[in-house]
């Protein structure tokens, strides 16, 4: 009957028990007939077994319903099925996971939606008192979180350890969830039992986009200092060879660029287009970062791949400030780019 159940082979199932096979059955680890339909998806086999007279409640070893497995694989016409049938939508696994943390799990919105429509509640906790948001944070499923937050899910709800969703999706760097997150009021201050932010939690991880993300966002980069106290690396760099002053210097972060240059930060490092974090706080205009890293040492002179210098771009960009201090620093107004272009 499990194998007929897997296949929704009805007619096979039909005779099995017009002969006496047991619905309930439970087979290794208390899997039942119904677990195996809800599984696979077969709703077909689902009907026909609750019609026989299979326990809807019946749970395997690990606690799961007919329902999470439905949930977990997606199958929302045999979740709207089983919760129509009055499966207990509350249902928690030995961990505590609900069926709307199934759907989470796996990315399945239309599932969770169907969940939510009959009443799951939103921020249902595990034992570590995650809920369903925390799950989709975790594995980044942008699609599910935003529909928990539309549901009104708590966008700052603590797990047992003190985080929050926000925490989980900078440690997994799911850069999309956390623009989400931010945008339906996610704490950018929250901190765990340890004290730890979500910048923290980003920075220790070496998720350097949602570390930057995180500061246009005003979190407090005091992290920085955290971080340099305790041997982080200020030459490592991004796929493009940014290094954190460059990322400093283009986001017009002062404080994080005083660190740095306080800190003997590299202060020429050329990405590979060659540019340096002087070329990045001129093509950003950030005239106070450019006057900073001039006046801790940072060559005028340098070019690009490109042949631009500091100058170069400013004049391209109308900086007229920027261009008056670069000029007071030494930059040749005569250099010419590879295109044979002066500033």
């Amino acid at each position: 009957l499990h194998i007929a159940s897997h296949y929704g082979n009805e007619n096979i199932a039909n005779l099995l028990i017009e002969k006496g096979a047991d619905v309930n059955y439970a087979a290794k680890h208390n899997i039942s007939p119904l677990h195996v339909a809800a599984k696979w998806g077969k709703a077909n086999m689902v009907s026909l077994l609750l019609d026989k007279g299979a326990n809807i409640e019946s749970r395997t070893r690990d606690g799961l319903t007919p329902l999470h497995c439905a949930a977990r694989s997606g199958h929302e016409q045999v979740v709207d099925m089983l919760l129509e049938k009055g499966a207990p939508i509350s249902a928690k696994t030995k961990n505590g996971l609900a069926p709307l943390h199934m759907a989470a799990q796996g990315e399945h919105v239309d599932a969770a939606r169907i969940l939510l429509y009959h009443r799951a509640p939103v921020d249902e906790v595990t034992v570590d008192y995650l809920t369903a948001l925390h799950v989709a944070a975790h594995c980044g499923h942008v699609r599910v979180a935003k529909l928990l937050l539309d549901r009104n899910a708590d966008a700052n709800a603590r797990a047992l350890n003190g985080f929050t969703p926000l925490h989980i999706a900078c440690k997994k760097n799911r850069i999309k969830v956390v623009e989400l997150l931010l945008r339906h009021g996610a704490s950018i201050s929250a901190t765990t039992e340890s004290g730890l932010t979500p910048l923290h939690v980003a920075a220790f991880m070496g998720c350097m986009n949602v570390v930057i993300y995180l500061l246009q966002h005003d979190a407090s980069p005091d992290v920085a200092a955290v971080l340099i106290d305790n041997g982080a690396s200020l030459d490592s760099t991004t796929k493009k060879g940014f290094t954190p002053l460059h990322l400093a210097a283009k986001y017009g972060h002062m404080k994080v660029v005083q660190l740095l240059t306080k800190k003997d930060a590299p202060i020429d490092s050329q990405g590979k287009n060659g540019v340096t974090p002087l070329h990045a706080a001129c093509h950003y205009d950030h005239i106070d970062v450019a006057l900073l890293l001039l006046e801790k040492g940072a060559s005028p002179h340098i070019t690009a791949k490109n042949g631009h210098t500091a100058l170069h771009i400013a004049a391209k960009r109308d900086q007229m400030d920027i261009a008056t201090t670069l000029l007071e620093y030494g930059a040749d107004a005569n250099t010419e780019s590879k295109a044979g272009f002066t500033p």
